[in-house]
């Protein structure tokens, strides 16, 4: 619908917020309602990471207090109201349905054995599967994009701790290692995993949102050094001076938008 959508994590509020996708007299996004919240009837929605929209128009959301993949009916659903919870997937329906939040979509590794640990950023790739980064069991998961089934692991010896994965065309995944401080680059197809950005190459400390712009630039947060930071999108070489520093706070997420 043209919205922008924001997870708000901030102490007991839990939401999804969405504002006007189109900017006001005065530059900025208006906040338009809440939509989808917390309560009693939702309450696998605690302390969300991110959003993303799935290729079916519905909103996934990984909170990290319950460790679970919610999904929530997209704003032109026809098969739920806008914002709350759709039925448990698919694969859960006959395990752990009884004990799941409503809307669960990839449960806990307290609800499944392959469950998640600790969910992070998610995303959808090219083939309609959707991927996870599992920060503790130090793997990106993926899983089938309608049934919620179980397809693959992708591990490496140090890829440790991974926060955030951003596609780069359909069948490659970067994904961002904390505590390597580095960037690797999975191919969905093969299991392939190759670093693409060293060991705190460009000065990288604790990896987190990354984006890829038109200039072929990679373009990476650094949270513990309060910077923007650059490099080759195809060889990792880093860019000779840091995009953005001096940041007032940790920067966690970073989008490239058509100006």
């Amino acid at each position: 619908d043209d919205d922008l959508y924001i997870a708000n994590a901030f102490k007991d509020d839990s939401q999804i917020l969405r504002f006007h996708g189109a900017l006001d007299k005065n530059g900025r996004h208006a906040f338009r309602d809440v939509f989808s919240s917390r309560d009693s009837h939702n309450p696998g929605l605690d302390h969300p990471f991110a959003v993303t929209f799935g290729p079916d128009g519905h909103l996934y959301v990984p909170s990290q207090d319950t460790n679970v993949v919610s999904r929530y009916a997209g704003p032109g659903s026809t098969s739920g109201e806008p914002g709350a919870p759709l039925p448990i997937a698919d694969d859960l329906m006959q395990s752990a349905a009884a004990h799941l939040p409503p809307g669960t979509f990839v449960a806990s590794n307290k609800h499944t054995a392959d469950g998640l640990q600790a969910v992070r950023g998610t995303v959808f790739a090219g083939n309609g599967n959707l991927l996870v980064a599992d920060r503790d069991a130090n793997t990106v998961k993926a899983y089938h994009g309608s049934t919620g089934a179980p397809v693959r692991a992708y591990t490496h010896a140090h890829l440790k701790t991974p926060i955030h994965v951003l596609p780069q065309g359909d069948n490659v995944l970067l994904v961002g290692s904390r505590d390597s401080n580095a960037i690797f680059k999975i191919d969905l197809e093969t299991g392939a995993i190759d670093v693409l950005v060293e060991t705190a190459e460009g000065g990288l400390k604790g990896p987190a949102g990354m984006a890829i712009g038109p200039d072929g630039w990679l373009y990476v947060c650094s949270r513990e050094s309060k910077q923007i930071l650059r490099f080759d999108a195809g060889t990792g070489r880093p860019d000779s001076t840091p995009f953005i520093t001096d940041l007032p706070d940790f920067p966690e997420f970073i989008v490239l938008v058509d100006n």
